[in-house]
């Protein structure tokens, strides 16, 4: 299926010389083919969201649109401009934005304030407007009380709020945005995407955002999913997302709302919240009963924090307190998930879980011995963290020699470490065979982060800490890895889940606690927390998908305990 969308609306308003044009665009790494003859045409003022599986060419093609990469056949082509051309690629950056999956990537001045201005200043955008500017994007992406403070200090969310901010404020013709929401939580990311809407409309800025996440591409004008580097479907959100089938085959799952419509009797063909909320009507929602919860914690505690506290520069001008008296309990063969909203403190809090940040005030315990008397090496073969971003700690040559450093380091046998790192890729969906000498940078985003995780999996820790694991990976592989999780969970391991994707807390975890400016603000079994009356109003975070959904459709008489947590629940209400 191949379907072209058109939006007439936007167009007229634009010589038809203005647009992205690829030819015949390929691209490969070394002799690994990542783009396949590529023809695409992008307009000024639509909205392309594009998808397709770790690995399908997402990211390659979004650097192709900057000439950031040529390809090496075919051309690409930006209002006639082409990136071949080493004098029109300054024109082409200014014309074509770029916010990549990384934001540590592209923030380069030492305070927020300097970072939204830097742009401005090399392009010499007038005093008065580049203040209006600045003041009006730290408003608009909630950056205010950052305006002085330096990038680095910024949590992964924040950062990538940034980021995107520095982007938009060049008011470029188009705006390339590779999974700019996966490390904002739900509030920011919803924020984001309603910005992006808002520039275009107001200023017709064409937005090409690269997304996993079906909710944000069912609200562009047109979809482009890749599959193995070539293009397997082009048209309208609700062409691309009736094809569930096909879209399943290339690794990519349709909305929420459009997976229950075909669940209903008779099916529905809502795509959005919205619309399904309007053909459902006012027809009667059955209670849970009784709610299903997860398993008991068991009375052993394996790791815990006692009263914890971090402040960042301490004694200096900008001292800021991270966390403030957090006490936390991890158990064998638990599943506990850290949340809260970007710069909630849940980063700095995993980082103290294997010493790698000390304490301010409180303890970290495991086995009940602080963690700080015990031997370093030992501390960080039993307790695994896979940090927010997967570069942090991808530095070997190939793929293997990665994942066997720390094994390697423990004093294993060759052949032990071989089997270990055997074990760890297949556990993460990367074959040895496949990947084992594939150089770490030259995979996908997903495939980094999958990486990553095999390096900490190969030390077989007791307990393992993942900050935002599913960030910038695809339906497939979040399945795979919350299986994972469940049979680790089920051996016995203790997880710790840092996250902002509250559906994948639904379907997970055991129990939470949610953190809202360095402090404990919820804490329980994940039906308490994520149901609670005040979770928005403390928190800033927003219920699962379905809990939202089954408040949207009106469900009467029931406590928020009997509220529906994922899709299986919400289904089984329907009746």
């Amino acid at each position: 299926m191949s379907t072209k969308v058109l939006d007439d609306s936007i167009r007229p308003r634009y010589p038809l010389s203005l647009m992205i044009k690829l030819t015949n665009a390929s691209f490969h790494f070394a002799d690994i083919p990542v783009l396949r003859s590529i023809d695409l045409q992008i307009h000024p003022g639509e909205f392309t969201a594009i998808m397709g599986a770790n690995g399908s060419g997402k990211t390659t093609l979004a650097r192709c649109l900057n000439g950031l990469l040529i390809p090496q056949t075919g051309s690409v082509c930006i209002d006639g401009k082409t990136t071949t051309d080493p004098g029109c690629l300054p024109s082409i950056r200014r014309t074509v934005g770029m916010v990549f999956q990384n934001p540590d990537d592209q923030l380069a001045t030492t305070t927020v304030e300097s970072e939204l201005a830097f742009g401005l200043e090399n392009t010499a955008v007038a005093a008065d407007e580049m203040h209006q500017r600045v003041d009006q994007t730290l408003a608009d992406f909630g950056l205010e009380s950052y305006r002085n403070a330096a990038p680095h200090h910024l949590s992964g969310g924040e950062k990538q709020r940034l980021a995107i901010a520095a982007a938009l404020i060049m008011r470029p013709r188009y705006l390339v945005l590779d999974e700019p929401t996966a490390l904002l939580d739900p509030q920011h990311r919803r924020q984001v995407i309603e910005l992006l809407h808002t520039l275009r409309e107001q200023h017709g800025v064409a937005t090409i955002l690269v997304t996993h996440v079906p909710e944000e591409a069912v609200t562009s004008n047109r979809i482009i999913a890749l599959e193995a580097g070539k293009i397997c479907l082009d048209g309208s959100p609700s062409d691309v997302f009736a094809d569930v089938e096909r879209l399943q085959h290339s690794g990519l799952k349709v909305p929420f709302a459009r997976q229950l419509s075909a669940a209903c009797h008779p099916p529905l063909t809502a795509v959005t919240e919205q619309e399904f909320a309007s053909q459902w009507g006012t027809r009667p929602l059955i209670p849970l009963s009784p709610p299903l919860e997860g398993p008991a914690e068991t009375s052993r505690t394996i790791l815990e924090t006692q009263t914890l506290s971090h402040v960042y520069g301490a004694g200096l001008p900008h001292e800021k307190e991270g966390l403030t008296q957090v006490s936390v309990q991890f158990t064998p063969g638990s599943i506990h998930a850290i949340i809260g909203a970007s710069g909630s403190g849940k980063t700095t809090f995993a980082q103290h879980l294997n010493g790698l940040l000390k304490p301010s005030h409180g303890h970290v315990l495991l086995d009940g011995e602080d963690l700080q008397s015990q031997p370093q090496l030992r501390v960080h073969q039993r307790v695994g963290i896979v940090f927010q971003f997967p570069e942090s700690q991808l530095f070997a040559e190939t793929v293997q020699q990665d994942v066997a450093f720390g094994p390697s380091n423990a004093g294993f046998s060759g052949k032990r470490v071989k089997e270990l790192v055997e074990q760890a890729l297949s556990q993460v969906g990367l074959p040895l065979k496949n990947f084992g000498s594939r150089p770490p940078l030259s995979l996908s985003g997903g495939e980094k982060r999958r990486v990553a995780l095999a390096g900490v999996l190969a030390m077989d820790p007791d307990v393992l800490v993942l900050d935002e694991p599913t960030a910038g990976l695809d339906p497939s592989a979040t399945e795979s890895l919350c299986r994972l999780l469940r049979q680790l969970a089920g051996r016995g391991k203790a997880i710790v889940l840092i996250t902002h994707d509250m559906d994948l807390v639904a379907l997970l975890a055991d129990n939470t606690t949610i953190l809202s400016a360095g402090k404990v603000v919820l804490q329980g079994p994940k039906r308490s927390t994520l149901t609670h009356p005040d979770l928005v109003a403390q928190t800033n975070l927003l219920p699962p998908a379905a809990t939202q959904l089954a408040l949207r459709l009106g469900i009467q008489g029931v406590s928020s305990l009997d509220l529906p947590l994922t899709l299986d629940e919400l289904r089984s209400m329907l009746g």
